[in-house]
């Protein structure tokens, strides 16, 4: 049995990358033998690299994506997840759009951080260094709460 997230954000080259990543990294390891991670992009620009800014961002949270490789969304991704996670509702818009039905399982990845005024996570692309490090920054803010619903959902599959 294996639990599925999927990140998205519009090229995968920035986002969702870091927020794959950075979940990653912080997962418990009791969590990684069940929990798979992956990541695509609504414009995913295939095949590109992570933007060095979101490389250097991620890996001072502690993620390493210099292989990351970007990736299309499919209708086929979006099925095969258990949680998918976007970055604005614009993506949750895109998500649906490649299903005949409402996902119901996707969400707005902000949404996972206590205290957070707006749950869209901010698209860094094309900005100085300091723009990448807050976006990373706020994907790591989710995390608490993300992992302690990853392990709830876990917990239900399994029983």
């Amino acid at each position: 049995m294996t639990f599925s997230v999927l990140m998205v954000c519009t090229g995968n080259i920035c986002r969702s990358p870091m927020a794959e990543g950075l979940l990653l990294d912080r997962l418990p390891e009791t969590l990684k033998p069940v929990v798979s991670i992956r990541s695509a992009g609504t414009h995913g620009l295939y095949g590109n690299r992570a933007e060095p800014f979101a490389v250097e961002a991620a890996a001072a949270y502690g993620a390493d994506i210099s292989h990351h490789r970007a990736r299309i969304l499919d209708g086929g991704m979006v099925r095969a997840a258990d949680l998918v996670l976007a970055m604005e509702k614009y993506h949750i818009d895109k998500i649906n759009d490649l299903l005949f039905f409402r996902c119901k399982y996707a969400l707005l990845l902000g949404t996972f951080a206590a205290n957070r005024q707006n749950p869209e996570i901010e698209d860094p692309y094309g900005s100085p260094f300091g723009a990448y490090e807050t976006c990373a920054g706020e994907i790591a803010a989710c995390l608490p709460g993300l992992i302690d619903h990853i392990r709830r959902q876990v917990d239900m599959k399994a029983s």
